[in-house]
């Protein structure tokens, strides 16, 4: 009997001419949590959907429980053996939490649903795993962590045996991630396979008991996590012998003294708490908080998202009236999302459209877009990001998560704003794509411009802030006034 549950051979998969794996063997043992790991666009996420059965493989052989699966083989035959954890949540707020694990697969009595066996099955199931998540509550009333410990009991309550997870932990805080891999070691030891895409490579060197990394669709490195080192997986993955992580450049002190940006004061009819900050030219400046700290509620008031009801807004000594997202970026402030996909970009349409939409009115010629002016705007920022794409006509939904939030990034540059308003801005990127987006604030403080920065990473706000305004319970409590010296230990102490 092969120890293995999952089996790729000689795997090719060509999109368009274009080969997005290239003769992958992979591997997935029985009872093991794998780490899968590599840049945007390696071919993470191409694996495992060839594996769930949404790909055809070009060409290669595919073993689930040592049985070859034909490429034919439906996702719903798959699933009595795979089940799918994405990386942004696929349930319905206004359903309970037994409704959601039971979409689609009710047990019935007398052809009506029986909700009481649903929600026997949920608790049973929660309890025996150490959840205590009432089956009952509303999907929309839980904590993020809650929802992603849904996800899980909505994965193998079915009797799945391989529980595939893409960027399982990229919306849950400190706490919550501890809780959801304690679970996830649990279901290990019962005997359940693993397999985590993310790019929190400390999470796959801790967590995990083996790593495969994927680079330009191919496997660089396929190892046990003893065995390996971070620094190993990380040149793996980069195709370089060291990769050194930037760190951002010291503010020019010569900056002008008066403030780029002025909050004064300011409240809403969703924050009553007043909150007052500045932002100078040239300067980064991190808010550091907590899940529902209230930092992204600081970022609606400014962006006209939930407009102040008191206090002001002055940007280069001008007060300014905000009273919608479209007057604030006529005032020269621009938002980057939390959630690029339903926030920051329009997923039905082109690359192209996504990043010209802020400038739309400029390029306007005579009654018409200005097409040349337009491509040269567009194939520029995608030399200077870095993105990865075939050209500047590609849908945004077939693009890989971190080139989507390079386009948002992108968006943002062309919008000519004098304050960006950054929230999470390097949420599931790998650390390359990290790199990129940092050069591009480098570049955009450089010409006197500001940045607020809100990253749930620690470390990012230490490698890219100047300054750290700490937030709780909608105020600040704590400055960091040279963050040169900051640890992450001593942000985690703050913002607790």
């Amino acid at each position: 009997m092969s120890e293995f549950i999952i089996e790729m051979k000689d795997i090719v998969m060509q999109f368009n001419g274009v080969r997005a794996l290239d003769g992958v063997d992979f591997k997935l043992r029985k009872g093991e949590i794998r780490g899968l790991v590599g840049k945007n666009g390696a071919g993470k996420s191409t694996i495992m959907k060839i594996i769930q059965g949404v790909y055809m493989q070009t060409s290669g052989q595919l073993f689930i429980d040592e049985k070859e699966i034909p490429p034919s083989m439906s996702i719903k035959e798959r699933g009595k053996t795979i089940s799918m954890i994405f990386q942004e949540y696929s349930l319905a707020g206004e359903m309970t939490v037994a409704q959601n694990v039971f979409l689609n697969f009710e047990p019935l009595i007398y052809g009506f649903i029986n909700d009481a066996a649903c929600a026997h099955k949920v608790q049973d199931f929660m309890e025996g795993i150490g959840v205590a998540i009432d089956p009952y509550t509303k999907v929309r009333d839980l904590s993020t962590g809650d929802m992603q410990l849904v996800e899980i009991t909505k994965a193998i309550i079915h009797n799945t045996s391989v529980i595939l997870m893409d960027e399982p932990t990229a919306a849950l805080d400190a706490d919550a991630t501890k809780k959801f891999f304690k679970i996830i070691r649990r279901l290990r030891d019962e005997g359940y396979s693993i397999l985590i895409s993310t790019h929190h490579l400390k999470d796959i060197m801790t967590v995990c008991d083996s790593v495969t990394v994927i680079r330009d669709g191919k496997v660089t490195l396929d190892t046990e996590i003893k065995k390996t080192l971070l620094k190993e997986v990380i040149s793996a993955m980069l195709g370089e012998a060291e990769f050194k992580h930037r760190k951002r450049k010291a503010r020019n002190e010569n900056a002008a003294l008066k403030p780029l940006l002025e909050v004064c004061s300011i409240r809403s009819h969703k924050r009553d708490t007043p909150v007052t900050f500045e932002v100078y030219p040239g300067e980064v400046v991190g808010l550091a908080g907590l899940k529902g700290s209230g930092r992204t509620e600081i970022f609606n008031n400014l962006y006209g998202i939930d407009p102040i009801t008191e206090g002001e807004i002055v940007i280069k000594g001008t007060p300014v009236h905000i009273k919608s997202p479209q007057q604030a970026i006529q005032a020269g402030v621009f938002l980057i999302p939390e959630n690029r996909h339903t926030q920051g970009l329009s997923m039905m349409h082109t690359l192209y459209d996504n990043m010209l939409l802020p400038i739309l009115s400029a390029l306007v010629k005579r009654f018409l877009i200005d097409d040349r002016k337009g491509k040269n705007v567009v194939t520029e920022l995608i030399r200077s990001l870095s993105i990865k794409t075939p050209d500047y006509n590609v849908r945004i939904s077939q693009l890989s998560g971190g080139n989507q939030q390079k386009v948002v990034v992108g968006k943002a540059l062309t919008s000519k704003s004098t304050v960006m308003l950054m929230d999470d801005p390097m949420y599931g990127v790998d650390i390359h794509a990290k790199s990129e987006i940092a050069d591009a604030i480098e570049r955009f403080t450089q010409e006197g411009n500001g940045v607020i920065f809100v990253s749930s990473e620690l470390d990012e706000i230490i490698e890219n802030c100047d300054r750290v305004l700490v937030i709780k319970e909608g105020q600040i409590t704590e400055e960091f006034k040279d963050i040169s010296g900051v640890t992450e230990d001593n942000l985690m102490i703050a913002i607790q």
